[in-house]
């Protein structure tokens, strides 16, 4: 998720994401055609969740509706079946962020990591977290390390590379590619020309109402999780790719395209959350006010006129369909009609 108007991390040099690409030569499926091409991207900007308090006027109340998504979304062949991953040689893997602008759509629409299946149970252990920012700090790095092995294990399922996100949890202001933080419309961000996460120690909670973490930690996990799964859509090449597809086109169609990468972030976050609601204790209750939360970040509740996350009906809903179904190609929003992705 990006902040908002004119705010500085917004859409920065597009050359930078492609520089952070070249690491990895293509190599195996994506081999053997024309030369493959790194895919402009959003540049600097960065990925960032907004503050959870919704934004109300006068004495307008929100009313939190129901967030069951619909029991059987539009996601034509890809939701029952299996999908081949990338050709790969033996004991090679491809780098997906690698691909032609023929490749763009495919790379959204039938990205190898939606053949992978269910997300099983993650062995997690992770201390409480508190107000204290040592507390979150070990809470961070504990969870971190669990979105990791079970993105790796997923990106391994399909024979594709992986590369750790960075962690910046801060606690005092600074700058990185992306921008100084902190950032008044952003609690987290990732940044994909460095892989880096963003989140304030302190921060995290100031813009997430005061929640108390030590009362429930969900919320921060729910963030955290998002956020790491902007990286793992940036090395899935979809952070690249949907950016292609509509940089040179107008403000509505990458507003379009940005609804259908944040929901889907939000997908693969519940997806997540599921895993480890065992040894993270997720109760039901605690996941309902993290619904609640949720849709407090949609776009019409904000008071914003931008389009670019989602209303929040869709907000809470699409991370309600990854809990619910825990499987990478239901989280597939590429393939749903509009009205999906308002």
């Amino acid at each position: 998720m990006r902040p908002r108007g004119s705010n500085p991390l917004a859409f920065g040099v597009l050359g930078v994401l492609a520089t952070a690409f070249a690491v990895v030569v293509v190599i195996a499926g994506l081999a053997g055609e024309e030369e493959a091409e790194v895919p402009a991207g959003p540049g600097t900007a960065p990925v960032a969740t907004r503050s959870a308090v919704p934004q109300q006027t006068g004495d307008t109340e929100i009313t939190t509706p129901d967030f069951t998504p619909p029991e059987k979304l539009n996601l034509g062949s890809l939701g029952d079946v299996a999908i081949a991953p990338v050709a790969a040689g033996r004991n090679m893997a491809v780098d997906l962020r690698y691909m032609r602008r023929s490749d763009t759509a495919a790379r959204l629409k039938r990205n190898p990591l939606y053949g992978t299946g269910l997300m099983r149970p993650t062995s997690c252990r992770a201390p409480r977290p508190s107000t204290q920012p040592r507390d979150m700090l070990s809470y961070l790095n504990a969870v971190t390390d669990c979105l990791e092995r079970a993105w790796s294990a997923k990106f391994s399922q399909a024979g594709a590379v992986f590369l750790p996100a960075r962690k910046v949890y801060w606690s005092r202001p600074g700058r990185g590619p992306c921008g100084t933080y902190p950032d008044a419309n952003a609690s987290a961000y990732y940044c994909p020309s460095n892989r880096g996460m963003y989140i304030g120690l302190s921060h995290v909670i100031e813009q997430s109402g005061d929640v108390d973490p030590a009362r429930n930690h969900v919320p921060y996990l729910t963030v955290l999780a998002h956020e790491y799964a902007h990286h793992v859509q940036n090395m899935a090449g979809i952070g690249g790719a949907w950016w292609w597809e509509v940089s040179n086109k107008s403000r509505a169609a990458q507003d379009s395209h940005s609804r259908r990468h944040e929901l889907q972030a939000q997908c693969l976050s519940g997806a997540f959350v599921r895993t480890v609601r065992v040894p993270l204790g997720v109760t039901a209750a605690r996941w309902q006010e993290v619904l609640r939360t949720e849709f407090g970040r949609g776009d019409d509740q904000n008071g914003n006129p931008r389009r670019d996350h989602g209303s929040g009906d869709h907000y809470a809903a699409w991370l309600h369909q990854g809990w619910k179904y825990a499987r990478i190609a239901y989280c597939n929003t590429w393939s749903v009609g509009p009205s999906d992705v308002s």
